[in-house]
């Protein structure tokens, strides 16, 4: 495990955080704190602890779990943990959100059309980041979002999948 790929891994951490909002997120996860341990975070060290140049301050396994699960509820949670994940040579597995969903011609070409849209999202994120022959962090994370989120739309469209073999889709 390099110290190159932890720091990456805190560099995504905090870049999911700012998409959400810093303060934002520090209200969710102070009042989740709030309400299972009785006590705050004080703001100013929350700030810290997500600074990936901050050697001092770093988020414990409770706060970090808080902070992903409020991630989550943006969608911002899948790029730091496949950077995770990634530490241990693995890779993120995405679940249907509504595994017994049934499917017809309407929901079926839902899914499709949404893989179609979100690799058309890739495609312009690749695009719009590779204009300047370079791509910078700041894009690198919004690539990871829509991969991300691609990965999801093809996740869903291989379960609709399996879901309409056999059945006629009138």
């Amino acid at each position: 495990m390099s110290n190159d790929k932890i720091y990456q891994l805190h560099k995504t951490l905090h870049a999911q955080s700012k998409l959400m909002g810093i303060d934002r997120l520090y209200a969710v996860v102070d009042q989740a704190f709030q309400h299972s341990r009785g006590h705050s975070i004080k703001k100013g060290t929350f700030h810290n602890k997500l600074n990936p140049d901050r050697e001092a301050h770093k988020l414990n396994i409770d706060e970090f779990l808080h902070v992903l699960l409020a991630l989550k509820a943006e969608n911002h949670h899948a790029p730091i943990l496949e950077d995770l994940l990634s530490l241990y040579g693995m890779r993120l597995e995405y679940l249907s959100d509504h595994p017994d969903r049934q499917h017809n011609y309407k929901s079926f070409m839902g899914d499709w059309m949404g893989l179609n849209k979100e690799h058309g999202d890739v495609q312009v994120a690749l695009t719009s980041a590779l204009s300047d022959y370079k791509i910078s962090e700041n894009e690198l994370n919004g690539i990871k979002v829509e991969l991300s989120e691609h990965i999801q739309a093809l996740t869903r469209l291989r379960q609709a999948l399996d879901n309409v073999c056999g059945k006629r889709l009138d």
